[in-house]
């Protein structure tokens, strides 16, 4: 048996707010449309029903005995669907399995943990630090601080770019005085992250190029590349939310201020969306995006 075709939902849910009021008005305002548009969707719905569903008497608008009793029936069917969703939507208080890159876990997160933790003892939150390999869709993480998330059982936000920019010891800042002219300093190495070829991206941004020749350092994760760099190495390409610490320290020194945004890259704050009227999963979140722009 063929299943029956269904009237206009956006009809009929106008229609249920509107039989609950009686007032059109009224409805457009909680609605947040105009009279009018409350006006076409009823005259839509009667026209696909074939019979009046309000009538005036003076000024005051009624509805029909018909429309009556299907304004009840739908109703409840609205409230069915309601509760459905809440029940399939629901979130059960319980650990935070939160997914963030090993990098900035390592340099900006765990320094700011234990604050964190002092502050919000009652939510049990738990860590996962992720590779470039790590699928995060794949590991039921319930936020995840990364790239954007494709995937239809998690929601992300926009938190900021990553803004790089050339980075090194103080030791080595006073030889590359002229940066980013290094024909003098061609010796001091341009550090970076295997098979990733920042520098490479960077001077196509900057339309820079440096001396053939120049001495490149590979390494193949980013807390390596801060290590190097630290020690005096050469030059790296950081983020600049990620070394924030080193650079208010003074032990990094950043050369080009003017930042450079690799294509798809920032950060966004990805969450599960079984779990999106979770309290404590908003707070962490604005600690994270506070975290971020510090």
């Amino acid at each position: 048996m063929a299943t029956p075709v269904m009237p206009p939902l956006k009809s009929l849910y106008i229609f249920s707010v509107a039989a609950r009021h009686l007032n059109f008005s009224r409805a457009a305002e909680e609605l947040c449309i105009t009279p009018s548009a409350v006006s076409h969707q009823i005259r839509r719905l009667e026209d696909w029903l074939g019979c009046k569903l309000f009538e005036k008497s003076g000024k005051q608008l009624i509805m029909t005995q018909k429309a009556q009793n299907y304004a009840l029936q739908i109703r409840q069917s609205f409230e069915h669907i309601h509760n459905a969703t809440c029940e399939i939507t629901s979130y059960q208080s319980g650990p935070i399995q939160l997914g963030i890159s090993s990098a900035f876990a390592m340099k900006r997160l765990m320094p700011a943990l234990e604050k964190w933790q002092l502050a919000n003892p009652e939510v049990d939150l738990r860590v996962r630090m992720l590779n470039c390999e790590d699928k995060p869709e794949a590991l039921e993480l319930d936020a995840v601080v990364a790239n954007q998330i494709h995937h239809v059982s998690y929601q992300s936000k926009f938190i900021c770019h990553e803004s790089y920019h050339p980075m090194c010891s103080p030791s080595l800042a006073g030889q590359v005085s002229g940066f980013p002219n290094l024909d003098a300093a061609s010796d001091i190495p341009l550090i970076d992250i295997e098979g990733v070829n920042i520098w490479s991206l960077w001077q196509q941004d900057k339309n820079i190029s440096f001396p053939d020749g120049q001495t490149h350092i590979l390494f193949g994760h980013t807390l390596l590349l801060v290590q190097a760099a630290l020690y005096g190495q050469g030059i790296a390409m950081l983020e600049k939310a990620l070394v924030k610490n080193e650079l208010e320290s003074g032990a990094l020194i950043c050369l080009d201020n003017d930042g450079f945004i690799p294509p798809q890259t920032a950060y966004y704050f990805s969450w599960r969306k079984s779990r999106r009227n979770d309290p404590a999963l908003k707070k962490l979140q604005s600690w994270l995006e506070g975290l971020l722009f510090e």
